[in-house]
């Protein structure tokens, strides 16, 4: 697989949701409590540039109307980049109410690779790594790799997907002798990304 091309296309998916619970700065929301509160809190700057990118363009329609072209192209160029900063707060606003209502919750999600090939096995689990790396309300990833024909911690599937998240430094604990518990949160980037080093 072309991790590479991977990469940016799920990077397109996910321009703009970039949130990071781990080692965020305090939002403006933990200064008071009541959803609406928060809401008006987070929302008020973004209002602040709507407004004043208003005021702009309606003094830019007067200067036009009473023949002063320069001064209302001059008032409207002022206006668009207000209209970009409160677009810009609005965005950071929907940042900043995400995360405030959603750091407690750790989602998990599971996925079987018991009976795949080793090969695909691991092609799939960077695939998902890769796609949650985007989705910051995952946190987990279970890893369903059954114990293996040889026994118990002798299977291929288990030693290659415990080799990949060893290798990527990823944090993960065996909730039972085929299932590991991936923790996702924080991490950005694999180094499988630059190569197709897939095993076998």
């Amino acid at each position: 697989m072309d991790w590479k091309k991977i990469v940016k296309k799920v990077e397109s998916f996910g321009q703009g949701l970039e949130f990071t619970f781990a080692n965020t700065e305090e939002p403006l929301l933990n200064a008071r409590n009541g959803k609406q509160d928060d809401y008006q809190i987070c929302r008020s700057v973004a209002r602040k540039h709507w407004d004043t990118m208003r005021a702009f363009y309606q003094k830019a329609a007067v200067a036009y109307s009473r023949g002063e072209r320069a001064h209302a192209a001059s008032l409207s160029e002022t206006g668009k980049y207000y209209s970009k900063m409160a677009r810009e707060a609005d965005e950071k606003a929907s940042r900043e109410i995400f995360e405030a209502r959603n750091k407690d919750i750790k989602n998990t999600v599971t996925i079987d690779l018991h009976g795949q090939h080793v090969k695909q096995a691991i092609g799939l689990l960077k695939l998902h790594l890769l796609l949650f790396t985007y989705i910051p309300s995952i946190q987990f990833l279970k890893v369903i790799t059954g114990c293996g024909v040889d026994g118990p911690g002798k299977g291929k599937l288990k030693t290659s997907v415990l080799g990949l998240v060893v290798k990527e430094g990823i944090e993960w604990c065996e909730e039972n002798a085929g299932t590991l518990l991936l923790r996702l949160d924080g991490l950005k980037e694999y180094s499988f990304v630059g190569g197709d080093d897939d095993p076998e």
